[in-house]
């Protein structure tokens, strides 16, 4: 497919679980070239299905007996496990596969009011900042001082082709600003973006500088539930907050615009979305999208719910 089409289809096929980690994406110049997995298929006119010569991945494969699943934020790997000696044969080897990888933590969880991570040092430099690149768009932070999920860069991304030009958006928990940025790259907008944590906002502001934007930003520390009551109605609000975000719908219907939209983020079980979902009609909002973003365990999984007012 031609070049100026390339990021829009890499996001529908990464949606739907379409691209091939056996081989990887490359371009010749004026043309992408997307490995497909199982049966899938581009939906986008202008593309065609090619039979070419993979391009193997860049870096080496694991070897079987150590093999795992990790994080990858800028250089540095976040691996979860709750075998140690696993997880640090697990960062040696990604360290060595030629990833490149410099650094390797364990994860045992998060904790604290800015939901910052329990790690411990595994493998290569002991260093915890990093510049992580995702969409084409760069941010800078701390692994130990700020919380950014790297699985959701998809997610932002989806979010982000929502929007027009013209909104007013509130980011209530924006962290380091990740949603905002994304956002603010692709539109014309302005975005208030909300922190506690004066760590989250220094990276922000950071991160702000890294990328040319056309929108702005405008970071603000302190509670959301303080902070919007002055704030001018918004055409869009971000409740990225999962365990958290359901104690805060009044705040955000309260600083909604008639016909604006809540993107809300929930964790839980099948059952549980259901009676959030009922707290959320009593609440007067209306469900107008739900989506699984991704699993969070094997019972539970991150909710993506848009909501509009009702009453």
């Amino acid at each position: 497919m031609q070049k100026e089409k390339a990021q829009d289809i890499i996001l529908d096929l990464k949606t739907r679980d379409c691209i091939s980690h056996e081989s990887r994406v490359f371009s010749d110049g004026g043309y992408v070239y997307i490995p497909l997995s199982g049966n899938c298929t581009p939906v986008v006119p202008g593309t065609e299905v090619v039979e070419i010569e993979p391009r193997l991945p860049l870096h080496q494969p694991l070897p079987q007996a150590i093999k795992g699943s990790y994080d990858r934020i800028g250089d540095i790997a976040i691996i979860k496990l709750k075998d140690q000696q696993r997880a640090a044969d697990l960062g040696n080897a990604i360290i060595e596969s030629g990833s490149g990888i410099r650094s390797a933590w364990l994860d045992s969880g998060i904790h604290g009011e800015y939901r910052t991570r329990q790690l411990k040092w595994l493998a290569g430099d002991i260093k915890t900042i990093a510049i992580h690149t995702e969409n084409q768009t760069r941010f800078l932070l701390d692994i130990s001082k700020v919380y950014f999920s790297p699985r959701l860069a998809t997610e932002r991304m989806r979010l982000a082709r929502k929007v027009r030009d013209g909104e007013y958006i509130i980011d209530m928990f924006a962290g380091i600003g990740p949603f905002a940025i994304i956002i603010a790259k692709l539109r014309n907008v302005e975005i208030t973006c909300i922190d506690s944590n004066p760590d989250a906002i220094k990276f922000m502001e950071e991160s702000i500088k890294l990328n040319k934007l056309k929108g702005s930003i405008t970071p603000m520390l302190g509670k959301a539930e303080t902070i919007m009551p002055n704030l001018p109605k918004a055409d869009r609000i971000i409740m990225n907050l999962p365990h958290q975000s359901m104690g805060f719908l009044d705040i955000a219907k309260a600083s909604l615009k008639d016909d604006g939209t809540i993107h809300l983020y929930i964790i839980g079980s099948v059952s549980e979305t259901e009676e959030k979902m009922e707290k959320i009609r009593i609440a007067g909002l209306a469900v107008t999208d739900k989506r699984i973003v991704h699993g969070y365990s094997p019972a539970e999984s991150l909710v993506s719910i848009s909501l509009r007012k009702t009453l």
